[in-house]
């Protein structure tokens, strides 16, 4: 069932995806086999996309040489805390330093920022624009935030840019500037065109809330429309007590937890006054199982033999993981990742069937999960 999923995947992903998609496994096994995921280091991803021979050192110098201010015991604390696991950099002008530091070309950057946070290079972003403009002249991080401070206009419009306009237009473009006065006429050029919020995110939000805001009714009389705080209640439900102190929780359940969307970043959200991020994408794709069929062209990129013998349920789970995946690459967001505790409990999740005549919130399985996730973790008392 799960041949071609898994394809380029470690011995250790591959087994967590294994663990996460197995059939008829109850909420309380799911949160005990993953809370035994091995989570991904720092460590392990410098091994896999830094030059060999990277080490302390090498991040320590680095680190130092992108700011004289910077204490050298504090930025030695800093990488031997990153390299110990005690915590990973997920700052993300600290990420895109470090590919800087690790001198990655372009494409080595957009993998290992995907890798390390929620989205590869964001092109439509100014910033993350000319850093790669940067990195393909290989200049060192100092030179690349002084040439943004050099090629920004002066007066760069606020807010998420032109909604019609994608990455993979604007990276067309700007893989054709040669010099920096090209990319300096470029900004100014395109400066309505641009911008830090994630386009076909956002459209891709409202296909889902206008599914959820009309939800299927069993008869005319009983059509009702849902309101953004209905939404959350109905299908965005946290399960965990809002008076709980979450810094009591492991790091796997905050994991779980950060940037779980509650009514008011919604909203934001809805009316394009916040980016659209990974977390709520996903969460609202359960909801409303991606609201549409695989496309052709996505089929052709992954393993799909379909005189292969699958039950329906297995047909439906390699169909909604290809299509959740499809949807996060479009829109320039990591695909899942078996060994992030939030996308296991997406994967465990998807492992059923839909019902497409009824959308009751998230789905009985995720439910039951975050139920069983958080059952320790009672609401605090006076």
């Amino acid at each position: 069932m799960t041949e071609g999923l898994t394809d380029g995947m470690t011995v250790l992903s591959r087994n967590a995806f294994e663990t996460a998609s197995a059939l008829n496994v109850s909420a309380q096994s799911a949160v005990e086999s993953l809370l035994s995921v091995p989570a991904r280091t720092f460590a392990e991803l410098l091994a896999q996309y830094a030059p060999e021979g990277t080490g302390r050192e090498t991040l320590v110098a680095g680190l130092c040489a992108g700011d004289p201010a910077r204490s050298r015991a504090s930025m030695d604390k800093k990488v031997r805390d990153w390299l110990n696991g005690r915590y990973q950099p997920t700052a993300r002008e600290d990420l895109l330093e470090l590919c800087f530091i690790l001198r990655l070309s372009v494409e080595e950057a957009d993998a290992f920022l995907s890798a390390a946070s929620e989205e590869g290079l964001h092109w439509r972003d100014p910033k993350e624009l000319t850093y790669a403009f940067a990195l393909q002249r290989n200049m060192c991080y100092p030179e690349a935030a002084s040439l943004y401070a050099r090629v920004l206009p002066q007066e760069a419009p606020a807010g998420p840019g032109a909604r019609d306009v994608y990455t993979p237009a604007i990276r067309s473009e700007a893989a054709r500037l040669e010099t920096e006065a090209d990319l300096k006429h470029y900004l100014e050029g395109a400066a309505d065109r641009l911008g830090v919020f994630h386009n076909r995110a956002y459209r891709q939000l409202l296909d889902f809330l206008s599914l959820l805001e009309k939800p299927r009714a069993v008869s005319v009389d009983q059509e009702e429309s849902f309101t953004v705080r209905r939404i959350v209640e109905t299908y965005l439900d946290s399960r965990f007590p809002s008076s709980w102190d979450k810094k009591k929780l492991d790091e796997k359940r905050r994991g779980i937890l950060a940037g779980w969307p509650d009514e008011s970043t919604l909203s934001r959200m809805k009316n394009g006054k916040t980016d659209v991020n990974r977390k709520t994408l996903i969460l609202l794709f359960l909801a409303t199982d991606g609201g549409e069929e695989i496309t052709d062209d996505w089929r052709e990129d992954v393993y799909w033999d379909e005189t292969d013998e699958e039950t329906d349920s297995d047909a439906d789970f390699r169909s909604s993981y290809l299509r959740l995946n499809q949807m996060l690459a479009s829109c320039g967001y990591r695909m899942l990742d078996p060994r992030s505790p939030f996308d296991w409990v997406c994967i465990y999740c998807l492992r059923i069937g839909s019902d497409p005549e009824s959308m009751e919130g998230l789905s009985e399985r995720l439910s039951e999960m975050l139920d069983a996730l958080f059952a320790a973790f009672p609401a605090e008392t006076g």
